[in-house]
């Protein structure tokens, strides 16, 4: 927008078939949506077809041209236009639009105040969407990539919202959970999406910043592996941003059997750190190769809500005792962990490509990373001067670990019969 335009109020209109549902003689009555903001300095109109008759349009008047009038001609007709509407105490439009395309709008914010010509956005075209991250990463790289987000606590939700911004295409999300109050402080999502399904916030969200996405939701457990197979089943990449280690176990046998990328993410308890690790079907180590002992994950990860510290817990441990182990961390020490699965997978998803983000693949070329936000528990050995030296550990720092499979790890590698073996258990003698 111009400088001039600034000053004067602006029109949305963010329907992508806007001015074709005006200009269809086909469609039924048209019937305005008009939500103003900031005491009508923005104000933003929708349209609605209705085969059935209904009340008069109060809020907006509009006409169709071969092409737009001059602008000396635009605020007498706009005049002409809005007093056919009643006479209201809220903003009232006058839309002027042209077969090609073009669009003007008139505002009356009351019936006492005069007419004033107001300044135009649109929903953008898929090409302009993406338009400043040219150079960088081309949109047309991402956008018909699948991504499935298993997870869309406060981490998994913030990675697929920037997934979203970054463009890819295509989602998957998966969660059962609603937004809770305790959620609230953290989460992308704010008290006005209290009580909804994580999975129908998240898509709105999507949506809003990329209209053009396509977005599929379940709102079911992971851990039905009949359903997780389908789900999962298409995806370039999963992120895997549950918070339970059955979850994530699961999650390792479906990737690894349908052949996806997968990478997981978890933070420490109360968010004192993070770790982050990506998988590559058959090519390094799995999930399994890495937490070979399962019981030490679940315990050393942060519990933030109840549900998941009951799991956590055994049944003779009483509720008292597991809310006494919800230890949640702060927003900005998870945001760290969730940033370092978008570039990876940004990176797997733009892997053997043209981008700019192609030398990260040798950068990132670790399974494994880890990173600490305060000096505590598993941290709490770190120098007190490591921030300021690279030759000590420190806080506030990505540390990559090379890992190689396990040989004898029963989820990603292939179980090899011996010559004894098949003799053994296919003969009916034995």
């Amino acid at each position: 927008m111009s400088e001039e335009e600034d000053h004067r109020k602006v029109v949305c209109f963010l329907q992508p078939n806007f001015t074709d549902v005006l200009k269809s003689k086909e469609a039924g009555e048209k019937r305005f949506i008009v939500t103003e903001f900031d005491d009508c300095d923005t104000i933003h109109v929708r349209v609605q077809c209705r085969d059935t008759p209904s009340k008069p349009e109060e809020r907006v008047a509009f006409k169709v041209f071969q092409e737009l009038p001059p602008c000396s001609e635009i605020q007498e007709i706009a005049s002409f236009l809005i007093s056919s509407l009643p006479a209201l105490d809220e903003p009232q439009l006058a839309i002027l639009v042209s077969e090609d395309d073009h669009v003007r709008a008139c505002v009356r914010p009351k019936s006492t105040d005069p007419l004033e010509q107001a300044a135009v956005l649109r929903q953008p075209r898929r090409s302009q969407l993406y338009s400043r991250s040219r150079g960088i990463l081309e949109s047309s790289l991402l956008e018909e990539r699948k991504v499935a987000v298993v997870g869309l606590g406060s981490g998994g939700s913030h990675v697929a919202i920037e997934l979203a911004k970054a463009g890819v295409g295509k989602f998957v999300l998966v969660d059962f959970d609603r937004i809770e109050l305790h959620n609230i402080i953290r989460h992308i999502c704010g008290l006005s999406d209290l009580g909804r399904l994580k999975t129908n916030v998240m898509r709105d969200r999507i949506l809003d910043k990329n209209p053009f996405a396509e977005v599929e939701i379940f709102n079911t457990n992971i851990n039905n592996l009949d359903d997780a197979r389908r789900i999962l089943k298409g995806s370039d990449v999963v992120i895997a941003a549950t918070d339970n280690i059955r979850s994530r176990l699961n999650i390792n046998t479906l990737s690894i059997e349908l052949g996806i990328p997968t990478l997981y993410g978890k933070c420490a308890v109360r968010a004192a750190g993070g770790e982050v690790l990506r998988v590559r079907p058959k090519v390094g180590p799995c999930f399994s190769c890495i937490y070979a002992d399962a019981s030490m994950e679940a315990s050393a990860e942060e519990m933030s809500s109840f549900r998941q510290a009951r799991e956590a817990n055994p049944p003779y441990v009483g509720d008292d005792e597991v809310k006494a182990t919800i230890q949640v961390g702060l927003s900005s020490d998870i945001i760290p962990i969730a940033n370092m699965l978008v570039k990876l997978a940004l990176v797997e998803l733009c892997r053997g490509k043209d981008s700019a983000l192609a030398p990260l693949e040798k950068d990132l070329a670790a399974p494994y990373y880890m990173w600490a936000n305060r000096r505590e528990q598993q941290f709490a050995g770190y120098p007190e001067d490591g921030f300021h030296r690279f030759d000590r550990p420190g806080i506030l720092r990505w540390y990559p670990m090379m890992s190689e499979r396990k040989s004898d790890c029963k989820t990603c590698q292939d179980m090899e019969a011996s010559a004894a073996n098949v003799d053994f258990f296919s003969s009916p003698e034995k």
